[in-house]
């Protein structure tokens, strides 16, 4: 989302307008899900995807007469049965996908200049959309207040409503209007407890699939911008504890503990079962775990809560070298993201 929020800004600054493609309901078999978006500027060039083939085909082509004209809306794209046979549309689902037009007038560029800030600061928006007729109407709901106009304040109060925590778009009617409510999510933080060699690629994985990665190390060399430039935050500590002092390790969190010695992981793995975090992964062999375990319990730990951690940590893929072992790591954080999400 980041990302494509970044593209937005950048043709908006330009002067350009072009088209947003929003996969909004997706029953079936379906190559991407809802919330999937897709941008297709006026030169013909994309950003994103819908799934490809084909079916975003129909949505570039529709996405094209949008931008020259016509008000945003939503198509349907059936990949089942007749109405895909002979088309190649082998999915077997149907998918809905909303199409907007953004126009790079004032209102509009600071809504979405509002929404990159509040994205990379890590605060989550809603965005409400108009659909059909050629009105305008988009405002961005945020932790601070709304901006935008064109939207009156009974849409705005039903849209708080609606949005409670929801992970994908939807859509509803309010003021005799439908209009499109899509969640624009903050990237899940993820605390890396080591800067060593297998943080290094697990960090750059991590932040390509949407994490927003803090990498933690007691060595300044080993915890700056330099040697991670995807993280969003580095920090030399002094005490351990210092770490976890004014962050949220909240559900959403994820946690990877891969310091240099058995004593810091252990003491790193005491202080993140203490928080919420959703996932908590801890590298070392069986028999390192099992002795880190047994010091936990020592100090107090139960089962229930030594349970929590994952370790040896990743997907078990006979990884060796610290790219393969970093790959293992972030699909079992992606896994996990995904299944917290439902």
């Amino acid at each position: 989302m980041i990302e494509l929020i970044a593209g937005i800004n950048d043709r908006l600054s330009r002067g350009e307008a072009l088209a947003a493609v929003t996969i909004v309901t997706n029953e079936g078999s379906t190559p991407r899900t809802a919330g999937s978006k897709m941008l297709v500027f006026a030169d013909g060039s994309i950003a994103g995807t819908v799934g490809g083939g084909l079916g975003e085909g129909m949505a570039i082509a529709a996405a094209k007469e949008t931008l020259s004209a016509g008000p945003s809306r939503l198509l349907g794209i059936d990949m089942t049965g007749q109405a895909s046979a002979g088309a190649d549309l082998i999915c077997g689902g149907r998918m809905r996908v909303f199409i907007e037009r953004i126009d790079p007038d004032d209102a509009t560029k600071a809504l979405f200049a509002a929404l990159a800030g509040h994205l990379a600061a890590g605060r989550g928006c809603l965005i409400v959309a108009r659909i059909g007729d050629g009105a305008s109407g988009r405002a961005l709901i945020a932790p601070d207040g709304v901006l935008g106009d064109a939207v009156p304040p009974e849409v705005l109060e039903a849209a708080r409503k609606q949005g409670r925590g929801i992970a994908a778009p939807i859509c509803f009617e309010a003021a005799g209007v439908p209009w499109v409510l899509e969640p624009a999510l903050a990237r899940d933080p993820l605390y890396i407890f080591g800067g060593g060699h297998v943080s290094r690629p697990t960090c750059h994985m991590a932040a390509l699939v949407g994490f927003g990665v803090t990498v933690f190390d007691d060595r300044p060399e080993f915890a700056n911008p330099e040697r991670f430039p995807d993280a969003r935050e580095t920090m030399a500590y002094k005490e351990l504890a210092d770490c976890f002092a004014g962050r949220p390790f909240e559900e959403s969190a994820s946690v990877v503990i891969v310091t240099r010695g058995h004593a810091q992981d252990k003491d790193a793995l005491a202080l993140a079962l203490r928080t919420r975090a959703g996932y908590i992964g801890m590298i070392g062999s069986v028999g390192k775990r099992d002795s880190v375990y047994e010091r936990l319990r020592a100090e107090g730990f139960t089962a229930v809560d030594i349970a929590r951690c994952h370790s040896p940590i990743g997907l078990e893929i006979e990884a060796e070298t610290p790219e393969e072992i970093a790959v293992s790591i972030v699909a079992e954080l992606i896994a996990c993201r995904a299944a917290r999400r439902g």
